[in-house]
Formats: C-alpha cells, structure tokens, sequence
C-alpha cells in the first residue's frame, strides 16, 4: 500500500523568497543579449561559409540581368539537399 504520511512535493509559497523583479529584468535581459550575439554570429558565419565560390557564380552571372539572377541563384539553392 502507498504511505500517506510521506511529505508532500509542494512545499507552498511560505518558504520560497520572492526575487526582485529587477533580478528577473536583468536575467531576461542578459540571456536576450546572449541570444542576439549567438544568432549574430551564426549569420556571419553562414554568409562567410557560403561568400566564396557563389558570390564567384552570382557576379558572373549580373550581365544578364537581376530577374535572370535571381532565378538561377533560387534554382541553385533548391535544388541543394536540406541538410
């Protein structure tokens, strides 16, 4: 049989201290910086990953115009497996 006498897992809010709301602002606020600079640095990383030999094949192709471009640089990029 299950003891009922056993403690319960909420505890109430009697022994829990209240955190400043200015200590939860300034968390919110640093994991949202952190969170801007990750995402940040991913994107510079994806345009350097990806700068050398496309921005090569889309200068080439600017003589024939931007919808010309734009239709090879779209037909390029989906026909490449989703990784």
């Amino acid at each position: 049989m299950i003891p009922r006498s056993s403690a319960p897992l909420y505890a109430g809010t009697a022994n829990a201290a209240p955190v400043p709301r200015a200590a939860v602002r300034a968390y919110l606020a640093t994991v949202a910086g952190l969170g801007a600079m990750v995402t940040a640095v991913m994107l510079m990383m994806s345009v350097a990953a990806n700068s050398g030999g496309e921005a090569e094949r889309i200068a080439d192709t600017q003589d024939d115009g931007y919808a010309a471009t734009l239709v090879s640089a779209l037909a390029i990029n989906l026909s490449k497996p989703l990784r």
